[in-house]
């Protein structure tokens, strides 16, 4: 567990668990639903911004699957990975983190019905080009507004980091923005049409990190289900 977690980020910001199932499309139209609700009711941390500003964001984090600081930057900051049992360290090692940007105005752009966002990898990643969505998707326009509302050389989604946690966590207690990666990254894998390659390209994810998403969704189990009904059907 990294210690000197910044902006007083609770030590384990699981309180629930990691979430392991992904949700619908239905289920997250609720969520964005739910934005609205709360926020008539002045909800602490959705009042600080406007409605478009927090469903879009949810919108990108859902479409995309991509960490929170690769939408909203992330200034560096200081951790300090405890000492180990093993051979690994056993003094404490005082790391920091990279700066990123975040998404900015220059960085989307919208070519007929597909909206085009660059936005840097972090922890060692690599995305070489920009993630496409089709703009008919649902929510996608949000998203477009967003980036229409916003001036030139500006951050799209101008959220803290503690704040864009919080968001997240006063609409759904159970839920946290990197839910949002996991969920899009289990959907591909779920998906018998995506090749590692695509899965990889997109999340900006090692074949070896990929290859055990495939494992949790199921995938491969199912592969080798399928396999072997073809393999026995004609001794059925």
């Amino acid at each position: 567990m990294h210690g000197n977690l910044p902006h007083n980020f609770p030590e384990h910001r699981y309180t629930h668990g990691k979430q392991k199932r992904v949700i619908a499309l239905g289920t997250f139209s609720e969520m964005l639903r739910k934005v609205k609700r709360l926020y008539k009711k002045g909800s602490y941390y959705l009042v600080k911004y406007d409605v478009l500003t927090l469903q879009s964001y949810l919108a990108i984090l859902f479409w995309s699957g991509l960490r929170k600081t690769e939408v909203i930057g992330a200034k560096p900051h200081k951790y300090v990975l405890k000492p180990t049992k093993g051979p690994k360290h056993k003094e404490p090692i005082v790391k920091f983190t990279e700066s990123i940007p975040g998404i900015l105005k220059e960085d989307i752009e919208l070519k007929g019905d597909t909206l085009f966002i660059r936005a840097v990898a972090r922890k060692h990643g690599n995305r070489e080009a920009p993630l496409e969505l089709w703009v008919d998707f649902p929510f996608v326009d949000l998203i477009i507004k967003q980036w229409k509302d916003t001036d030139k050389g500006e951050r799209v989604w101008y959220l803290t980091e503690w704040d864009a946690w919080k968001i997240v966590k006063e609409i759904e207690e159970k839920k946290y923005p990197h839910f949002f990666r996991f969920n899009r990254i289990s959907e591909m894998c779920l998906n018998p049409e995506m090749s590692m390659a695509d899965i990889c390209s997109w999340s900006g994810l090692t074949p070896q990190t990929i290859a055990k998403y495939m494992e949790r969704s199921g995938r491969i189990i199912h592969s080798a289900a399928t396999k072997m009904r073809k393999q026995y059907a004609k001794q059925f």
